[in-house]
């Protein structure tokens, strides 16, 4: 019985000596699938509606906004389907593969597309009116010397040759104005600028109408920008700062 007692006693200290010794061996804790759920669901990005604009743009008729409309839709289920796709892929560890890579690609350029289509619609509207002591008319002067003088340049890149946008942009770094051409819907776009002005330069967006004559459909939209959207963007990022 004492032989045993020792027994039992020595067989604890060689236990508690090599305990650590035998933890290196345990496995790395992994999760278990069931218990912590994956996203598996298809992703749905809501469109919004731009109904309201039907029937109140001069120069801008209804059928080329509901072809514009449809379009933006396109745009929507694209980045939809395609957020869902590299979801999945990551959940099945594909995303190191030339394929990830390229949807990828595709859906930044479906998502930006999707985006600047909103903010196009958005500054859009029968208010075609800045007012005098606004402080976005009185920061245009400040930047550009006047507001006929930010007309003309903004003008002047909508005519670059190519397809894509033009974006009054607010600088971040210096606060100042820009009308920058942007290239297809995801080249040229300033990081952390905020667009206070866009406009859709792709051919969609005036050819049934305007045919090839794009300085025509410029001056329309000019008189079709919704300027209480476009201030209150500036307001709002001034009030942010």
């Amino acid at each position: 019985m004492i032989d045993f007692a020792l027994g039992v006693l020595m067989l604890k200290k060689y236990f508690i000596f090599l305990f650590p010794a035998f933890s290196l061996f345990a496995k790395t804790p992994t999760y278990d699938p069931q218990i912590i759920p994956q996203t598996t669901a298809p992703i749905n990005i809501e469109a919004k509606d731009f109904s309201h604009l039907l029937g109140h743009l001069k120069g801008i008729d209804d059928d080329l906004l509901k072809m514009h409309f449809t379009l933006y839709n396109g745009y929507v289920k694209n980045a939809s389907a395609l957020l869902t796709t590299l979801v999945q892929m990551r959940q099945n560890g594909k995303d190191t593969t030339l394929e990830y890579g390229a949807i990828e690609r595709r859906f930044v350029w479906e998502f930006d597309g999707m985006i600047l289509h909103e903010l196009y619609f958005e500054n859009l509207g029968p208010k075609p009116f800045l007012d005098r002591k606004d402080p976005l008319l009185l920061k245009m002067t400040m930047d550009f010397g006047s507001f006929e003088q930010w007309k003309k340049n903004f003008v002047a890149t909508g005519l670059i040759k190519g397809v894509g946008w033009v974006i009054l942009y607010q600088s971040p770094k210096t606060g100042h104005l820009n009308n920058i051409w942007v290239d297809e819907h995801n080249i040229n776009l300033v990081p952390g600028g905020k667009p206070l002005l866009i406009m859709d330069v792709w051919e969609h967006a005036y050819i049934t109408e305007y045919g090839l004559d794009r300085a025509g459909y410029i001056e329309a939209f000019m008189q079709n920008i919704d300027w209480e959207v476009v201030s209150k963007r500036f307001n709002d990022m001034e009030s942010s700062k």
